[in-house]
């Protein structure tokens, strides 16, 4: 019915306004996702040298914190001795291109998703910042050493109203569960004994061994009509989560499954794991 409203009416109508602004900052953020798309060039192409003169997107904020300016918008806390995240993040203002161009195409407004393997929130931000006010974000992180990150992230960007935070394992089963926290690798928390990687001449780190609490993703079936995206970043651990998550994809209400796989880090649960895809 708006379409046959007056511009001048329009523009006094609460609820078009935010619409309307809405447009604009989905608008502006697809223009900032579509320059990062260019960017992917070969190696010793223009993104390596973009990276030279954009100038660093973060800050030392106090406390082992680094202060981080993302491109698309919002603010971030990062562990300031991290080796993984917080140097693409202060150096470029971004991580995983393509991942964060796919949350703009294709999440909306109102949309729900499972942030699984949330580490310190930066796709649970951005994600929290696409579904808007209406959605919901349930982020799932177990690692003690980033949780409070995760934390403050969503509340210094005001999203504690449509981003739920979860502090345990998406596993197979509700119980506890041996988790590795390394020192300087904060996305290389995982489920799976993977000591080994973070040993080697070129990654070592402390790694400290904890129990979790963990549940399976099913625990939310019947809670939505509908799950825009579930996001798996668990390094290694994805049979135990899509064993947990067999109700809700039989469901029908799961419409897309975002996952990262490295062969290495399932080990002995790779061949389970291909069954299962197959």
């Amino acid at each position: 019915m708006t379409g046959y409203v007056p511009g001048s009416v329009k523009r006094r109508i609460p609820a078009i306004r935010e619409r309307d602004a809405l447009r604009g900052e989905v608008q502006t953020l697809r223009r900032r996702v579509g320059e990062l798309e260019e960017r992917l060039v070969e190696p010793g192409g223009e993104s390596d040298q973009a990276s030279g003169t954009d100038g660093l997107h973060g800050t030392y904020a106090g406390d082992g914190r680094m202060l981080i300016a993302p491109l698309w918008g919002g603010r971030l806390h990062a562990h300031s001795e991290d080796l993984s995240l917080t140097p693409e993040l202060v150096a470029t203002g971004t991580y995983d291109a393509p991942f964060t161009a796919f949350v703009q195409r294709h999440i909306r407004p109102g949309d729900t998703v499972l942030d699984v393997g949330a580490n310190i929130g930066l796709f649970t931000v951005l994600l929290g910042y696409t579904v808007w006010e209406h959605g919901t974000v349930v982020a799932y992180e177990a690692n003690p050493r980033v949780l409070p990150i995760l934390r403050d992230n969503v509340a210094m960007n005001w999203l504690l109203d449509r981003v739920e935070i979860v502090p345990k394992a998406a596993a197979a089963a509700v119980g506890r569960l041996p988790f590795l926290a390394p020192a300087r690798f904060d996305s290389c928390g995982s489920l799976r004994p993977v000591e080994h990687l973070l040993a080697s001449d070129d990654r070592r780190s402390d790694v400290e061994h904890v129990e979790v609490e963990a549940e399976p993703l099913d625990v939310h079936l019947g809670r939505f009509d509908r799950i825009a995206l579930i996001k798996v970043d668990v390094e290694g651990a994805e049979e135990q989560v899509f064993a947990g998550m067999e109700g809700l994809l039989d469901s029908g209400t799961v419409e897309r499954v975002s996952f990262e796989i490295a062969r290495s880090h399932l080990a002995d649960e790779w061949e389970p794991f291909r069954e299962r895809l197959l």
